[in-house]
């Protein structure tokens, strides 16, 4: 019988930790677990074809198409089977396993749960600085924009309940698919709790893709993306205000 909860899991050349992070997660959860391959090239696609079964999906995109791809997949086969309950979680172990069924029980309540590492600083000397640093100018600048607080915009184990995933208007197809997110909350007038979690970085772990290693780069990169999103629920502001009655 499908459960009613659904935990994506985005994959990218992870043979490192996949294996350990699939039996720490079926360790402390036994529900549906969706697997989305992003174009891996090494092990990882030999062990996802692997733990195949009737509650391990996996679906596989032929080449990379970036995180918030990744994501979306996720999120269509979650609408389309109609789960409830849907936590992502990245496979490098940046996140643990263990904190799922806090994820789920949180969603009980709150439309959506964002997984801090800032709510409740536990360790941030791991933390690269250029990361922490526009962490927090985001942040700030969320709350002068919008007057809501997050204190962690880039953190990618949330959880969801299915109504806000399917009112959600998110498109981007790399990274600032997590902002997009934030000002869906916004948008949407959703109930939302953070979470704290872990700050996790491995000495192997640290460069972005899609061409958003360089810090300055990623930074416009993250202030267009407000910017697309602020305009387009401005523009939806304005055509609620001058709808002709019916």
């Amino acid at each position: 019988m499908k459960s009613d909860s659904l935990i994506i899991c985005p994959v990218y050349n992870e043979e490192t930790y996949i294996k350990d992070f699939y039996y720490r997660l079926r360790s402390n959860y036994e529900g549906d677990v969706f697997f989305v391959d992003d174009g891996s090239t090494d092990g990882s696609r030999a062990f996802l074809d692997k733990i195949k079964s009737k509650d391990t999906f996996v679906l596989r995109h032929n080449k990379r198409e970036g995180y918030g791809a990744a994501l979306l997949s996720g999120f269509d086969f979650a609408k389309e089977n109609n789960y409830k309950r849907i936590v992502t979680i990245d496979v490098d172990l940046q996140h643990r396993p263990e904190q799922i069924p806090s994820f789920l029980k949180e969603l009980l309540e709150w439309e959506v749960v964002l997984g801090s590492r800032y709510v409740k600083i536990i360790n941030t000397l791991n933390i690269p600085k250029s990361r922490l640093t526009i962490n927090h100018y985001i942040s700030k600048l969320i709350k002068v924009l919008f007057s809501v607080e997050f204190t962690d915009p880039f953190c990618g184990f949330r959880g969801y309940q299915d109504s806000f995933l399917k009112k959600a208007e998110i498109k981007d197809l790399s990274y600032g698919i997590a902002l997009e997110i934030l000002l869906e909350i916004i948008r949407q007038g959703a109930i939302f709790s953070e979470m704290p979690v872990e700050a996790i970085y491995f000495k192997d772990i640290g460069k972005f893709l899609d061409g958003l290693d360089d810090p300055q780069r990623r930074l416009l990169y993250y202030l267009e993306v407000i910017s697309k999103k602020r305009e387009e629920m401005d523009n939806e502001k304005k055509i609620s205000v001058h709808k002709p009655a019916s």
